[in-house]
């Protein structure tokens, strides 16, 4: 078995394990719904478990791994349900992050929005699944700041953590069509600029709910499920003789 990590040679080793363990789920390397050893992990990284333990207790917080008494922590892979239940929340608490922000932007965070909207759009254009994940989150994490209200920027955070982590597990393995992702977010940033709130709540709307649709819509149980069964139909389409 291959070595997913590269030993962790740092004085900051919480957080570069933190680091390193949060890009593994984003890639897919570490699988929704996977059991996280602390042993295993320590000798991977080249850390203490203590290190770990530390570093894990930080994805909790984001929502990344859940850990359950007696049993021990995995990587979180949301039910359907749930997923349903974050994105009705985060759609509330978005809309809300996003009109507090239009009306303080300033040219400066305007000029930064698009540039990470141009930072998205490269990474798709070069088929870089992950990066392309950490480039939308890294959007919407700046227009939540915008809004000025830390708490709901932090909130916000970890309520999408988990989706966003999922949404990336498909990007990596080729899974979803990115050529939509870039025209997807242009309009908020459009009815930003222009101060149409109302074309900006409708453009938070229809982002959102037409990145979940194709799942919620799928039947799977989880996000897992559904990730799997997509991989496995994707073979089949290769190897038409698959049964």
């Amino acid at each position: 078995m291959s070595a997913r990590f590269h030993p962790v040679r740092n004085t900051t080793l919480k957080d570069q394990v933190f680091t390193a363990l949060r890009g593994a789920i984003f890639s897919g390397k570490l699988q929704l719904g996977e059991a996280l050893r602390e042993l295993h992990l320590a000798r991977e990284l080249g850390v203490s478990q203590p290190t770990i333990r530390e570093a894990l207790l930080e994805l909790e917080k984001e929502g990344l791994v859940v850990r359950t008494r007696n049993v021990g922590t995995a990587v979180t892979n949301l039910s359907s349900t749930e997923v349903r239940d974050r994105l009705e929340v985060r759609l509330q608490l978005e809309g809300l992050a996003a009109a507090k922000a239009a009306q303080r932007m300033t040219e400066h965070d305007f000029r930064e929005l698009n540039r990470r909207l141009d930072v998205l759009s490269n990474t798709i254009a070069e088929n870089a699944y992950y990066e392309s994940a950490h480039a939308d989150l890294e959007f919407h994490r700046y227009l939540w700041q915008c809004s000025g209200n830390k708490l709901l920027a932090r909130t916000l955070d970890q309520i999408t953590a988990p989706l966003f982590a999922f949404i990336s597990v498909l990007r990596s393995a080729g899974l979803e069509d990115l050529s939509e992702v870039v025209n997807s977010h242009a309009p908020i940033v459009e009815a930003l600029q222009a101060g149409n709130p109302a074309a900006l709540s409708e453009a938070v709307r229809k982002h959102i709910g037409n990145s979940y649709e194709p799942f919620l819509s799928s039947g799977a149980e989880d996000c897992r499920t559904y990730a799997e069964r997509r991989l496995q139909f994707r073979g089949q389409l290769a190897d038409p003789s698959a049964t």
